[in-house]
């Protein structure tokens, strides 16, 4: 794809800081793909999607909220389109389904963002009146995005165990221990013996395996449901109330440990909560909850309930160290880890994927574990005496936030992506392609680049992710990071990297060029479509404007974009009109008449004047191109020159024929009508050229004396030379090649004149004397008139010793 899309120029009020980001992003900025053929059912999905948006747009107000709401309905069409493209079975060349698979988790990732803001009575920042992530925004993420990952756990719980059902391993479910549980919770409990094995689960201390595994889930419901059966089994089994206190074997569970629980319980209740972290449901339908009532603002109970569950951690990190140090002689019972990392759950006293003694354990098998976990500790760290809720109790959960995504960073996409198939690739050198520095071997990752992106996403990387994607993903990976863009940017959600350093204008550039970068790469398929794209930037000041104006001379599509004139000169309504005011779509034309004008295409450029309307500069390019190829003297020129005559022999018949005025009321309006009269003359003067070339010299010199260039007589010299200043200066300019044709026309005439003396009659010869005089006193006179005019020199010399010599010829 032949498109250039040039980087975004900053905003007039643009800071020191936004410049730097221009710069920093200059290099990542992803060039137009050659979209494959087997995403164009994906395309035909998304563009119904961002029709139904940008209709949505048209008629609803512009409200924030109207945005966010906006916003959630467009990741929801999105869903539903990836969902029936994956059930159809029209696409032959499937597409690469590990990209697919991390496309349709980073949309939900999002959703879950945005719902638990709505949930939460919340708008990203961004979407207000600043283009920074505030730490509110960062804490609301970080729920949002550990409310994703239990989510997504959950479901595979569930695919497990229904898995398990199906091979006929029912042997798990039906080992006993399920009875009093909650429907979750023995999803839970059967998934643990598959993972953890049965004898685990049955054995002492088993409910800590399960326990861990419904917190994994961020099911708070199933985790009582967990305890409670154990307790209740505790019970009927042993009346002795210390073991619920915690025994030496330390398989008992705390009386703290079942507060905090409740207490997560009663919330995620009250708020009809699908996980602990937030409402992924309620579809805007419910009232939004206060900031101050949420997990980043715990209760004084929820904080005394954190301290005695921390406590009970250290106790058991201590035995842990004391096993695995062998002192005493004692074994580490296999439950002890996951009692450990339930307890560092609950508590927040340490990140179960960073604590030491949890190491060696295996519970945090996947990037996903080690994302959740982390950003679940993330949100301990609100627990603050300063401010809790606002801003001052946030900050350690944003600078978390931002050291997770410094570590992403660092381990870059080798550590995340296949080695065998993706190799040894930096991120740098992942998006070396915008800077013209790609490799003949370079290949794509299997998982199209999501290996890398969501982990980026989920630790608040937003610009380094998409840029990433749209480089090392291809075609596919432009598609999905423009669309994953489009409704951050539609949220108000900033596409900025989380980190210690504030910087809100990758936002500002990021967006921007990925949709234009797409809408490029979609051109050639459809214009119309990749309109609608750039519409999607309505927002982002003059970039839309020259992006539009690119689209028009890349793809010549201007009936489709702009129209075409109808009979009474008005232009009819075509793609532009829909989303652009009739004056800024006349605007937009004219302006990209001038830059095709400066880019060598004034072809293009009479046919974008002729639909904006603006006849006056038309005219003038009309005029200038005649001007210039008036005098043609290679066969390039030649055909120019009869490409413009032809065009403007059109333009007459068409726009001004007789009856036609618009034109006419056009330029009058303007104040302009002179270039009409200036169009008129060098239509003339082409055919007056075209008959000196023909050698036509009788007719040339008929033509050139009705024109009334010239003197007839002394008496006209002043008023012709007066005259001459007042044309326009593309006439000036080639009036001398004018002047000297029509003194070769006389000469010509002059000489054939002459010759057909010297056999003839007395009476004819008087009338040929006569007629030679007169031609003699037409070449006086113009030799006088262009002394007087001092016009410019020829290639070979001086227009008036030119003129005079050929006025010798004469005598």
């Amino acid at each position: 794809v032949a498109s250039n899309v040039p980087l975004l120029e900053a905003s007039d009020g643009g800071t020191a800081s936004s410049s730097s980001s221009l710069l920093a992003y200059s290099n990542i900025i992803p060039s137009p793909q050659s979209l494959p053929s087997n995403t164009q059912e994906l395309i035909r999905s998304h563009l119904n999607s961002i029709d139904g948006h940008l209709n949505n747009n048209t008629s609803s107000s512009s409200t924030t909220g109207s945005k966010l709401t906006g916003a959630i309905a467009l990741l929801t069409s999105l869903q539903e389109g990836l969902k029936e493209l994956a059930n159809s079975n029209n696409n032959n060349e499937a597409l690469n389904p590990e990209s697919m698979n991390g496309y349709s988790d980073a949309i939900s990732l999002i959703k879950s963002i945005l719902n638990c803001s709505i949930s939460l009575g919340v708008v990203p920042t961004s979407s207000s009146s600043s283009t920074t992530t505030t730490a509110t925004d960062v804490a609301i993420n970080a729920i949002g995005s550990c409310n994703f990952f239990a989510h997504q756990f959950k479901h595979h719980v569930g695919t497990v165990v229904r898995e398990a059902s199906l091979s006929g391993l029912t042997s798990y479910a039906s080992s006993g221990g399920v009875e009093g549980l909650i429907p979750s919770a023995r999803d839970v409990r059967t998934f643990t013996s598959i993972v953890a094995g049965s004898e685990l689960v049955n054995g002492q201390g088993g409910v800590w395996p399960q326990l861990y595994y419904a917190l994994r889930c961020g099911d708070a419901l199933a985790a009582e449901s967990i305890v409670k059966q154990y307790a209740d089994n505790n019970n009927n089994n042993n009346n002795n109330s210390n073991t619920m206190g915690g025994d030496s074997s330390f398989s008992g569970v705390d009386p703290a440990v079942l507060q905090i629980i409740s207490q997560l319980v009663e919330e995620l209740q009250q708020l009809d909560q699908e996980t602990i972290f937030g409402d992924s449901t309620n579809g805007n339908t419910q009232l939004p909850r206060q900031l101050e009532k949420s997990l980043l603002s715990p209760s004084q109970a929820m904080l005394q309930s954190r301290r005695q569950v921390c406590e009970l951690y250290e106790r058991t990190k201590t035995r842990m160290s004391s096993s695995s140090s062998g002192g005493g002689g004692a074994i580490l019972e296999p439950f002890v880890p996951y009692r450990a990392a339930c307890l560092a759950l609950l508590g927040g006293a340490d990140s179960i994927s960073e604590a030491p003694v949890l190491e060696s354990s295996g519970l945090v098998k996947t990037v996903e574990d080690y994302l959740y976990a982390s950003l679940w500790h993330a949100l301990h760290l609100a627990d603050t005496s300063s401010s809790i809720g606002g801003e001052g109790g946030l900050q350690n959960v944003s600078r978390a936030v931002a050291r997770l995504g410094k570590l992403v960073n660092q381990w870059g996409p080798s550590y995340f992506e296949q080695q065998d198939d993706f190799g040894d690739v930096s991120a740098s050198s992942a998006v070396a392609a915008a800077a013209g520095v790609t490799s003949a071997s370079q290949k794509l990752p299997v998982s199209g680049g999501w290996a890398y992106t969501l982990p980026l996403l989920a630790s608040q990387q937003y610009a380094t992710a998409l840029a990433y994607l749209a480089e090392a993903g291809g075609a596919l990976g432009l598609l999905q990071a423009t669309h994953v863009g489009v409704v951050m940017d539609a949220a108000g959600l900033a596409v900025s990297d989380c980190s210690t350093v504030s910087d809100g204008a990758s936002s500002q550039t990021l967006v921007p060029m990925l949709v234009a970068s797409f809408s490029a790469s979609l051109q050639e398929l459809d214009a119309e479509a990749a309109l609608k794209y750039l519409v999607l930037l309505s927002g982002k000041g003059k970039f839309v404007k020259e992006q539009v104006e690119r689209l028009l001379l890349e793809t010549r599509q201007f009936e489709v974009l702009a129209g075409k004139l109808a009979s009474d000169g008005s232009r009819t309504k075509a793609a532009l009109d829909a989303y652009f005011s009739k004056s800024n779509v006349s605007s937009i034309l004219a302006d990209g008449a001038n830059v095709a004008i400066q880019s060598g295409k004034p072809a293009d450029a009479a046919e974008l004047l002729v639909l904006s309307g603006h006849f006056g500069a038309l005219f003038t390019l009309m005029n200038r191109e005649l001007a210039a190829y008036l005098v043609a003297s290679t066969q390039e020129e030649f055909t120019k020159r009869q490409f413009w005559f032809n065009a403007a022999s059109q333009f007459h018949a068409i726009h001004l024929a007789q009856g036609k005025m618009y034109v006419q009321n056009a330029l009058e309006s303007e104040g302009r009508m002179s270039l009409g009269n200036t169009f008129q003359l060098l239509m003339n003067l082409v055919v007056f050229f075209d008959r000196c070339r023909e050698k036509q010299w009788e007719a040339a010199w008929v033509l050139m004396n009705n024109l009334s260039l010239l003197p007839k007589n002394d008496s006209e010299m002043t008023v012709k030379v007066e005259a001459f200043f007042q044309l326009d200066n593309c006439v000036k300019q080639i009036f001398h090649h004018v002047v000297l044709a029509a003194m070769e026309a006389l000469c010509h005439l002059f000489r054939s004149l002459k010759q057909e003396g010297a056999s003839i009659s007395v009476q004819q010869q008087n009338t040929i004397d006569q007629r030679l005089d007169e031609l003699r006193t037409h070449a006086r006179l113009l030799v006088t008139f262009s002394r007087l005019l001092n016009l410019p020199g020829l290639g070979d010399g001086d227009t008036y010793v030119r003129i005079a010599q050929l006025e010798k010829n004469m005598m």
